[in-house]
């Protein structure tokens, strides 16, 4: 893997195999103009008993304090259990509570009661199939024909209120409480969501923070990374579309994508 540190921008480029097909895989993490720090940390993993590929991104709770270090200990902790998996489903769960762990061990509560905190989502690419995990409203998304298809569930108020048909997802988005997470990674219990989906050649699996896709709707993200060229291009693209778009947080995309069959 190629990595690289631009101003206030980390990009890393490289390739991977999952046993059945190439991969070509992005990630481009972007402070954006406003915030100070980078609290979002995006990591890749390659897996040790299986062929294949780990995508992490980890978005530290900008209230909680020293959100950049609870993103660094969930990825560290997650990629670190998910080398040696074997089967995607069982050791995303591992490295969730791995996460989960490494967080709520490193730190007691501040003046204010709070403690560190992160949301994290993961995927690991073996196979010709992807699992996913997730914990809070950073996103996986499957690119496919020209459609960017949401795979996980947000963990927050907003997304809960369009599910029980309070709010519409434009109203949601505008929403004072719409970066109210519901599920993060604190140390206490959590469950995941899990999820499993194919991955045909030429599909596209992004994992990014609510800084990208709070800007960006779901068909704009799929006409960027769905275009020719290569993907480290592409997702830079869509980390400046983001932040052109008037995002004010720290934008996070990390890209596979799944190259014709050997």
């Amino acid at each position: 893997m190629a990595e690289r540190v631009q101003g206030g921008r980390e990009v890393v480029a490289g390739r991977g195999h999952d046993g059945r097909r190439p991969l070509e895989i992005a990630v481009v993490s972007d402070r954006g103009g406003v915030r100070v720090e980078n609290q979002d940390v995006a990591v890749i993993v390659e897996l040790e008993e299986i062929p294949g590929c780990a995508l992490l991104v980890a978005d530290g709770m900008g209230g909680h304090p020293d959100g950049r270090l609870a993103a660094e200990l969930a990825t560290a902790a997650a990629g670190e259990a998910l080398k040696g998996t074997e089967e995607p489903a069982a050791g995303l769960g591992r490295a969730v509570e791995a996460a989960n762990r490494a967080v709520g061990g490193r730190a007691a509560p501040d003046e204010r009661g709070r403690s560190l905190g992160t949301t994290l989502v993961a995927a690991v690419v073996s196979g010709g199939r992807a699992g996913v995990a997730n914990v809070g409203d950073s996103r996986a998304y499957l690119v496919r024909g020209g459609v960017a298809t949401q795979v996980s569930v947000d963990h927050s108020w907003v997304a809960e209120q369009v599910r029980a048909g309070i709010l519409t997802e434009d109203e949601a988005l505008r929403h004072p409480r719409r970066s109210r997470v519901t599920r993060a990674l604190l140390g206490e219990a959590v469950e995941p969501d899990l999820f499993e989906v194919a991955m045909r050649p030429g599909d596209v699996l992004l994992l990014c923070s609510d800084g990208l896709w709070d800007s960006l709707p779901a068909q704009r993200i799929a006409a960027l990374l769905g275009g020719e060229g290569e993907l480290e291009t592409l997702v830079g693209g869509l980390v400046d579309a983001a932040l052109q778009a008037g995002s004010t947080d720290n934008v996070t995309a990390a890209a596979l994508r799944a190259l014709p069959d050997d």
